[in-house]
């Protein structure tokens, strides 16, 4: 394993390691429950004989570790993805918003066929006076439905590949797209495609229901629609639908963007501003044994002499990255309770780390370049970790600690020192009792984090560090060199996607909202032509006209909000897991929808308002 993955040679003989995988082929006519069945004897006499190596355990930690265990048979195709379960629920949340969307879409869709086909009321009357069939007018506007849709369908289809890059290269900036891939995929173009023409078609035949048996001889008299209060109503309903859906997806969006404000000012308890950062593997340059500790301080002390350079500090563990070292740690005088694991962050550091992160020592002393691996083995640790085990940050002061836990350790580390709480796994993630060790001390160095303060801006120090790396070694490339901010940038990558698409597809959603009301004002507007002129004549102000339109416009948008805002607050709360620092409930979020809402609103009843306002009650009435 040490020459596959150089630095890991443990990992097979660390009882408290887990990381494998093991891949496997069914025998022909063996199904998947069938093999799971078979191995289940194996798998736990193997977890018996592994619970020996890890020392005494409570009942009921034999129990979950062995008794209540089972080793899962899953499908194969899709591969070993790490990624699947951290973007399993935002994605399942981002599909619900689309989904959302297309029935706003889709909604919008038949409103507008209807409206148009009011407006056809007499061209068709004259098509049917003229002799046409209903059949005939069915294939007219199957035809139409046809062309609409592939229209759509086509200009998504060109405008997706261009849409997808953009938005992947938003979620990953200059890096490796990883679980993220910016090719469309043709199934997923064919499927949207085919929603389009079904959409266009299905609801192009709606107008056929309006359009069928017209009393020709009114039809063919009348200057304006002849749509039914029926057919006004149902347009109606659907605005309110289409505001109630708004609101929905806009307090969706604006939950996840309040999240990520909230993430970004979380206190991460060092400073990241003029911090760079990466990694070094050396096995990987082909060093060994005593060579590897040799040149990581090569690699220290050259940064640390740069110009553009103000303090170096060094970690075998990647910070803020999702991953961390952890174990087990045994404390003189304390004794957790027999149910309790506790798991510790176990990083090495170099002397100088705490310095370069600013995170400051609240008792006792730093690390020291005499803490070797000839001298007493210490260790310092946080404000979590002396809570825990100490009750207090003095209290931790000249404690004896051993790594590990459940059997009898020899106590052979001194705690000296206690430091701020920082956090170390990830920024949603709670700070854990870390349990720092000098890097002169690690048994197994190799790969290694290098942390450096920068003077000046950082993507000077950015240059200067990579020239000083291939200077020193050109085979020691320098892995992930980037800036501290980029790097949460990164951590947070997960929150960004949700949050673009949950912003998009709620500026959708309201725009499509919006492209209702405007369709349906200007259809009732147009159905009141003469009503409207009589008021006028009848000394009705223009103005009074005017907020007739509006009074109606709100009406609709009252009417879908107080709807929407009960169904969002239950809703929300399915958002939980994916939400920081804020409620379901949040009252920004649901402000902030409603009163967007209601812009979009009043926006779209603008020019039906003007129309109905500027109406000539001398055309209105000679028209009757």
């Amino acid at each position: 394993l040490d020459e596959t993955v150089p630095g890991k040679g443990t990992r097979l003989t660390d009882h408290k390691d887990k990381w494998i995988n093991i891949l496997g082929r069914l025998k022909p006519g063996v199904s998947a429950a069938q093999a799971e069945r078979a191995t289940q004897p194996l798998w736990h006499a193997l977890r018996a004989e592994e619970l020996k190596a890890l020392g005494t355990r409570s009942r009921r930690f034999t129990d979950d570790f062995v008794t209540n265990s089972r080793m899962r048979v899953v499908p194969g195709a899709s591969g070993f993805s790490y990624d699947r379960e951290q973007y399993e629920k935002p994605l399942i949340a981002v599909m619900s918003m689309a989904l959302l969307v297309l029935l706003m879409a889709t909604v919008n869709v038949a409103s507008l066929l209807l409206v148009r086909s009011a407006g056809r009321v007499r061209e068709f009357s004259l098509r049917y006076a003229l002799g046409a069939g209903t059949t005939r007018i069915t294939r007219q506007l199957l035809l139409e439905g046809l062309l609409l849709g592939a229209a759509g369908g086509a200009l998504g289809m060109l405008l997706a590949p261009a849409a997808i890059r953009t938005l992947v290269h938003q979620l990953t900036g200059d890096q490796a797209y990883g679980a993220f891939s910016p090719v469309i995929d043709l199934r997923l173009l064919g499927f949207n495609f085919a929603v389009a023409l079904a959409v266009s078609l299905f609801f192009s035949l709606a107008p056929t229901l309006q359009l069928r048996r017209p009393d020709l001889t009114l039809t063919l008299r009348e200057q304006g629609g002849t749509g039914t209060a029926g057919l006004l109503n149902l347009r109606r309903a659907v605005v309110c639908l289409q505001i109630g859906l708004s609101v929905l997806l806009l307090v969706g969006a604006g939950l996840f963007v309040r999240t990520m404000q909230k993430l970004r000012t979380v206190d991460v308890g060092f400073r990241t501003e003029h911090l760079v950062m990466f990694g070094i593997n050396p096995k990987l340059a082909g060093y060994r044994g005593a060579a590897v500790p040799r040149l990581h301080q090569q690699v220290i002390e050259t940064l640390a002499a740069l110009p553009e350079i103000t303090a170096v500090g060094a970690n075998d563990n990647e910070e803020l990255a999702c991953c961390s070292n952890s174990g087990n740690v045994t404390v003189a005088g304390h004794t957790d309770p027999p149910d309790t694991d506790v798991v510790i962050e176990e990083p090495f550091v170099n002397p100088t780390y705490f310095q370069t992160m600013q995170v400051p020592l609240l008792a006792g002393r730093a690390f020291s370049e005499d803490d070797t691996s000839d001298h007493p083995h210490v260790a310092i640790v946080n404000e979590t970790f002396a809570k825990h085990f100490c009750g207090s940050v003095r209290n931790c002061l000249n404690r004896r600690a051993a790594k590990g836990g459940g059997n009898k350790l020899p106590l052979d580390i001194e705690i000296v020192g206690v430091v701020r709480d920082a956090r170390n796994d990830g920024i949603r993630d709670a700070v854990l009792p870390t349990f720092y060790c000098p890097l002169k001390q690690n048994p197994h160095p190799g790969q290694l984090y290098l942390y450096a303060r920068a003077a000046l801006a950082p993507e000077q120090a950015l240059a200067a560090v990579r020239r000083a790396v291939y200077q020193l070694d050109p085979s020691l490339a320098p892995v992930a060199l980037r800036t501290m901010d980029t790097q949460i940038e990164d951590d947070l990558s997960n929150e960004r996607m949700v949050t673009l698409l949950a912003i998009a597809f709620g500026v959708l959603a309201t725009l499509l909202a919006g492209v209702g009301i405007y369709g349906v004002l200007a259809y009732s507007t147009a159905q009141r032509t003469r009503e409207i002129g009589i008021r006028i004549a009848l000394g009705s102000s223009r103005k009074a006209v005017a907020l007739m339109v509006l009074a109606d416009v709100f009406t609709l948008a009252a009417i879908g909000i107080l709807v929407a805002v009960p169904v969002a607050f239950a809703l929300s709360s399915l958002l939980r897991s994916q939400l920081y620092g804020i409620s379901p409930a949040d009252p920004v979020s649901l402000a902030a929808a409603v009163l967007l809402v209601g812009a979009v609103a009043l926006v779209a009843a603008l020019l039906p308002t003007r129309r109905a306002a500027s109406v000539d009650p001398m055309q209105a009435l000679r028209a009757e």
